[in-house]
């Protein structure tokens, strides 16, 4: 069984990691911006046609964060869709999120923006 302590440490391992600036769009507050310095883009396996109660259409894309880095002081932020992730200046969308291994890694299925 995976550990929480074990799924943290296997983060470190990812190849690479990008600075994303996540967005969260709270009902009732206002926005919260919070930078991630060690967020990663997954390839979706393109025999998927599903993910949860979404039809995918083959252009979203699977970015990973890390819950420690979104919560420091375990103050209770949560991905929700309509969300806004910012990497290397690209714009995406949360479509749909997941709290994975462990509640240690929110993945987060987005499309990308055009502007």
């Amino acid at each position: 069984m995976l550990s929480r302590l074990l799924a943290r440490s296997l983060i470190g391992i990812v190849p690479e990691k990008l600075v994303a600036r996540i967005t969260l769009l709270p009902d009732t507050v206002s926005p919260t911006t919070i930078t991630v310095f060690h967020a990663w883009l997954k390839p979706l396996q393109i025999r998927l046609t599903r993910y949860g109660q979404l039809n995918l259409q083959g252009d979203e894309t699977l970015i990973k964060i890390p819950d420690d880095e979104l919560n420091p002081v375990g103050n209770g932020r949560e991905i929700r869709p309509r969300d806004q992730i910012v990497i290397n200046s690209t714009t995406y969308r949360v479509l749909a999120v997941r709290l994975m291994s462990v509640r240690t890694v929110w993945e987060c299925l987005c499309r990308q923006e055009l502007v």
